[in-house]
């Protein structure tokens, strides 16, 4: 029969609480980068819908007078910054929108975000900057 000595209490406890602390820190990882994942998909989505917005806000003056681009850089910019403006005021329009060749709107968004639960992560190592680009097609028949 073995004999516990008495310097080894207390060890299960002390094991527990570091188990026990190591998990609350994984689920608080989780559910940070589960938000910034949520957060792009978001801005994902205002890109591509703000897309379609500009590429339905074609240059009229241009148009009517039968000349062939629909749109134009100052066109697209214009509309994607009232629609994000309207939509999602934490965005920003980026220096990648406008319109190659004057059919086609090219739509980049950003926004700078900081996760939930960092609280304790020195401010400059919190910014996740988050970048979406979309592009629509505007066929005018």
């Amino acid at each position: 029969m073995s004999r516990v000595r008495g310097d080894d209490e207390g060890r299960i406890t002390l094991l527990a609480l570091a188990f026990g602390l190591l998990a609350t820190v994984l689920v608080l990882v989780v559910t940070s980068a589960s938000a910034v994942h949520l957060q792009r998909r978001e801005l994902y989505a205002l890109s591509d819908a703000a897309a379609r917005d500009a590429a339905d806000a074609l240059d009229e003056d241009r148009y009517y007078a039968g000349g062939g681009v629909l749109l134009t850089r100052a066109s697209v910019r214009d509309s994607v910054a009232a629609y994000v403006g309207a939509h999602a005021p934490g965005a920003e329009v980026g220096a990648g929108t406008g319109t190659p060749d004057g059919r086609t709107a090219r739509v980049e968004l950003v926004r700078v975000t900081t996760p939930p639960f960092t609280a304790f992560v020195p401010a400059g190592l919190t910014r996740v900057r988050l970048v979406a680009r979309s592009t629509a097609v505007a066929d005018l028949r």
